[in-house]
């Protein structure tokens, strides 16, 4: 067995199914072992970026290992932006590159690249491997990195060489280590801050979707030892930013998901807190809209996998290096069921009240003529979404915003979002949710601009039967920035609004299904038939250049000005 081989027998003893890429010079050996096997499914794609944020969406949907695969130099380039991505909402993924062989190294090798060097911020972990034998080793040791604590991508770079090399070595058996647990007497003094409150509250972050996805409690659901510890304390239940299915949304202390666009009531139960548990949480700056969140003398108890992020943003009074499941578990057992403060129950009332107010869907009036208000956009995916259980996966567009804040999600794992910013990841997550996922239907929702720069790959999704429906909010312009040169640069826009050709006929081009929305009354029936066709579909609802946000969010300023 050559050492091209030898990798894909560690891969399919570390559990991996599929992996994405694209053909090269540096990898044609490692193809030719994946194309003399049936353990593990590879896709070909048309551009980098689309195999890392496949594999990122795979890893979502299964809570397994995501594989992408690239050649040198400027493949491996490519794959940047998606593994930087990955890395920012800890998403464990392996991304193998080609290298040039050994004897040519550091000669200016055609397409040579230091590629170690250019992904060391943006991984958890990165090896080259210059000798066959050790590719068991180094491998099964990255996929454990990948995998395990705080989740995220790492990278191996593998010499044409090496591929090539014979090799005798053989896949060690898998092992994952264990979730922590906090210490007993940290535990402990957490549960007598939270007991003591008046008004606590809880911040569920992404953590805790990392900790059901490594395999801990709930594995699969809602935690229930989160849900039970939320509801002995009687406190509120917020999420972080992009974060909404977490929790279940038709869980009476739900308040909804903080950052851009939060209702009123979402941030009063954070600063009007005495006491707030975070769990799984980073304190990101679109969470705490530029670290404004926490009001002077709240007592903190912040839960973490990773122990860099205790006291990184906000000093806790206690700081608990743990699983968030595992913690929340821990504490209900030193917190009793006479814990509720009386007054919690009238405060949590008032916020709930408060914010069902802020809730109803914002009539402005009819859009222009053949365009669609994106309130009518909500409604539509709602209708669908009730009608027909999928999983919504959310892009980068302003109307993600007006998903935050007016849709519900009361099934486990059925909303999945990026927080990390990269425009174009929605489509390509969705394809690799889909594939995770194959009895499921998938929805993505995307904006025109991050869709336009990842197009080419509905051709991929129709050659692969991938039947994922896009929905593409089309008001020609990158809506984002536009909103912000229209707010810190009196509206001298430049460069956010462009042309585009009809989608629903590009989607026929490609042989998928497509839909040209000019009016919300047909919106609902173009997703029925969309979802119907079985096949990959474009729904292009065509909107209003200025359409954006929702009426009264301003979004946050480039940078930080007094």
């Amino acid at each position: 067995m050559n050492g091209a081989g030898l990798v894909v027998e560690v891969l399919a003893a570390e559990g991996v199914t599929q992996v994405y890429g694209i053909p090269g010079t540096t990898i044609m050996d490692l193809l030719d072992a994946f194309a003399r096997q049936d353990r593990i499914r590879y896709l070909s794609v048309r551009h980098e970026q689309v195999a890392a944020s496949m594999a990122d969406g795979f890893s979502r949907g299964s809570g397994r290992l995501g594989v992408c695969v690239a050649s040198r130099g400027p493949g491996a380039m490519n794959l940047a932006t998606a593994v930087g991505n990955a890395f920012d909402e800890s998403v464990p993924l392996l991304a193998l590159v080609g290298q040039v062989p050994g004897d040519v190294a550091g000669r200016d090798a055609f397409e040579e690249l230091d590629v170690l060097t250019l992904f060391r911020p943006i991984t958890r972990w990165q090896a080259q491997i210059d000798r066959a034998g050790r590719i068991p080793e180094l491998l099964q040791r990255a996929v454990r990195r990948a995998v395990s604590g705080r989740p995220g991508p790492v990278l191996v770079s593998l010499p044409l060489d090496v591929l090539r090399a014979g090799a005798e070595a053989r896949p060690q058996p898998r092992f994952r280590p264990g979730l922590p647990r906090p210490a007993a007497a940290d535990a402990r003094t957490a549960a007598r801050v939270l007991a003591q409150a008046e008004r606590p509250a809880v911040i569920i972050g992404g953590g805790v979707r990392t900790a059901a996805a490594a395999g801990g409690p709930d594995a699969g659901g809602f935690p229930c030892s989160i849900t039970s510890l939320v509801e002995r304390l009687g406190a509120p239940a917020v999420t972080t930013w992009s974060r909404k299915n977490q929790f279940p949304n038709d869980h009476p202390n739900f308040l909804g998901s903080l950052g851009a666009g939060a209702f009123p009531a979402t941030e009063r139960a954070i600063k009007e807190a005495d006491a707030v548990l975070a769990l799984g949480c980073r304190f990101s700056e679109f969470t705490t809209k530029r670290w404004t969140l926490l009001s002077p003398g709240t007592r903190l108890v912040h839960v973490d996998i990773d122990p860099a992020e205790l006291g990184k943003v906000y000093p806790p009074e206690v700081g608990l290096h743990a699983d968030a499941t595992l913690a929340a578990a821990d504490l209900l057992t030193w917190i009793d069921d006479t814990a509720r403060s009386p007054s919690a129950s009238d405060w949590l009332a008032g916020l709930r009240a408060a914010r069902t107010r802020d809730r109803r869907l914002p009539d402005a009036g009819p859009p222009p003529p053949g365009t669609v208000a994106t309130a009518a956009l909500v409604r539509a995916l709602a209708e669908t979404l009730a009608r027909t259980p999928a999983t919504l996966v959310v892009d980068a567009p302003s109307t993600g915003v007006w998903i935050q804040r007016h849709l519900d999600f009361t099934r486990p794992g059925s909303h999945f979002a990026s927080s990390g910013g990269a425009m174009a990841w929605g489509f390509p997550a969705a394809l690799g949710i889909q594939l995770a996922r194959p009895h499921e239907r998938v929805i993505c929702l995307s904006g025109d601009g991050s869709f336009w720069m990842v197009a080419q790959d509905l051709e991929t999704a129709v050659r692969e039967r991938i039947p994922v429906v896009t929905v593409v909010a089309d008001n020609y312009a990158y809506g984002n920035t536009r909103d912000r040169q229209r707010t810190a640069h009196r509206a001298r826009y430049l460069g956010v609004f462009h042309d585009n050709p009809d989608l629903a006929g590009f989607a026929r081009l490609h042989g998928a299904h497509g839909e040209r929305v000019t009016c919300g009354a047909d919106l609902v029936p173009a997703l029925e038939r969309a979802l119907a066709s079985g096949k990959p579909a474009i729904v292009d609802v065509v909107q209003d250049r200025h359409e954006g946000l929702p009426p009264g969010v301003i979004p946050l300023p480039a940078s930080r000005s007094k």
